[in-house]
């Protein structure tokens, strides 16, 4: 690897949204893990838990790549074993455990302070939370929803916490940053004529 390789991916490491992580609890199909694992990337978020019981782990070598357009290979997945342990661990650091769940209690997604750390918590798409998860969580948080459909797919409702963060702390990262590193390489100018986005790192 050449060094101005190794700049820009350091570079790329640094311009995160700090103090903030998703925890996947059972998400049963890899291509919605990797779904998720694109709009965290596009967004600045480093750090996705994977919380697996009864649902195979993800295999992101075998399936999902066309979801995730290679992000996988650029986020932080770490395996939560003991959901207790990692409740205590991460509060340890400061941050709060937000469930993903709706009761009388549950803030919307837009009334949640993102300013402080954060982790949120989301479901399988045919379960829900987790009860040993639910048990660790200090808020929960829901999206509204208007239509006669009453959930939505885990991709598209991790997508929009993950925006209503950026929208909330997107100030933190620098969004010209990937392509000023990259700079004009031969035959990105012509993918924009056509409409495509230029090559990736």
């Amino acid at each position: 690897m050449n060094e101005r390789r190794k700049k820009m991916i350091q570079a790329y490491s640094d311009n995160k949204i700090p103090g903030f992580e998703l925890l996947l609890d059972n998400v049963c199909d890899s291509h919605n893990v990797a779904a998720v694992s694109r709009t965290a990337d596009g967004l600045g978020i480093s750090k996705i838990n994977l919380y697996y019981t009864y649902n195979e782990f993800p295999e992101f070598d075998y399936n999902g790549h066309k979801s995730s357009a290679s992000a996988t290979r650029w986020m932080d997945f770490e395996k939560v074993e003991d959901p207790l342990e990692f409740a205590k661990q991460k509060k340890s650091e400061g941050y709060t455990l937000v469930g993903t769940y709706m009761d009388d209690t549950a803030k919307t997604v837009m009334d949640y302070d993102f300013s402080k750390k954060t982790i949120v918590m989301m479901g399988s798409e045919k379960r829900g939370l987790s009860k040993e998860i639910k048990e660790i969580c200090d808020e929960l948080m829901y999206i509204p929803m208007v239509g006669m459909v009453q959930s939505y797919n885990i991709s598209v409702s991790a997508s929009i916490v993950m925006y209503e963060l950026y929208r909330q702390r997107g100030h933190l990262v620098d969004t010209g940053l990937i392509n000023s590193l990259r700079g004009n390489r031969d035959g990105d100018n012509k993918r924009k004529e056509q409409g495509l986005e230029p090559r990736g790192l």
